[in-house]
């Protein structure tokens, strides 16, 4: 995290309103990053949090998990961060395999192939930082899933790292595909991802750009929010980070996120 915010309380504030409104009426975001410039990645954080405050104050809606992104530099280093980062994953947008999304649900939509981790107890803060290893005891299950993310920027391009932060990272929804049978005996750096759209193979790549290896993100990402005065708890669950770029889609169709011999899931657009 940076030190030393450049961005006032009050402009948080008010940009945490004006994004929770486009959340809400599904407009465009056109008022960023020329809003957020000034800003540092605590700052962006500062209003992502805020964000998620705004959007659970009714009771409607919460945060029930996380996502890691950007997870190789070759992805976070173009768009101006220091490192990974990580958003919010609400509720609403936690469904099974076979979810259907209505046309006109999303608007610029795509998919990423993700191990998805459920935690099963509080991970402490406090001790050393958490690793690889010392996160295991936290998991209740990992499952093949798919992240399906949707463009809400007037112009990506110009979206840097901060806006991305503060708009969860194009995070729309967590797709949570079959449990991975036995995963503690298996190589989850090795293992093959890839995403599909009716039928043809869009992109692929194996666990290890994931940080090297997804419970390598896991960990990261305990340790931030730690940082951040948050934690994981249980029930939350976690996009772990894609094992290839977001991969938009052209239209409708099936979409599959599949780790090869392993299992697979899908969401249809309409």
């Amino acid at each position: 995290m940076e030190d030393g915010p450049m961005t006032t309380d009050a402009d948080i504030a008010a940009l945490a309103e004006k994004i929770a409104a486009t959340r809400q009426s599904k407009t465009t975001i056109d008022f960023l990053p020329g809003a957020l410039a000034d800003g540092t990645e605590a700052d962006a954080y500062k209003l992502q949090f805020a964000v998620h405050a705004r959007l659970s104050a009714s009771g409607s809606d919460r945060i029930a998990g996380w996502k890691v992104a950007a997870t190789l530099p070759a992805q976070y280093q173009p768009i101006g961060l220091s490192g990974p980062a990580f958003a919010g994953v609400y509720q609403s947008g936690i469904k099974p395999s076979g979810a259907v999304f209505p046309k006109g649900a999303l608007r610029k939509y795509g998919v990423e192939c993700e191990v998805v981790a459920r935690i099963g107890r509080d991970v402490a803060a406090g001790g050393a930082p958490y690793d690889r290893e010392s996160i295991k005891p936290f998991i209740d299950a990992l499952f093949c899933g798919m992240e399906v993310v949707e463009n809400r920027f007037a112009d990506i391009a110009k979206a840097d790292g901060k806006c991305r932060i503060a708009d969860e990272f194009l995070q729309a929804a967590c797709i949570m595909g079959p449990p991975i049978a036995d995963w503690q005996s298996l190589d989850l750096a090795a293992i093959q991802g890839r995403s599909l759209h009716d039928g043809k193979e869009l992109a692929s790549g194996p666990g290890a750009n994931v940080m090297g290896h997804p419970l390598a993100s896991l960990a990261w990402l305990a340790n931030q929010l730690i940082a951040h005065g948050k934690t994981l708890r249980a029930g939350d669950v976690v996009l772990t980070g894609s094992t290839h770029p977001p991969q938009f889609l052209p239209g409708p169709g099936v979409a599959v996120a599949e780790f090869i011999g392993i299992g697979e899931t899908r969401v249809t657009f309409e």
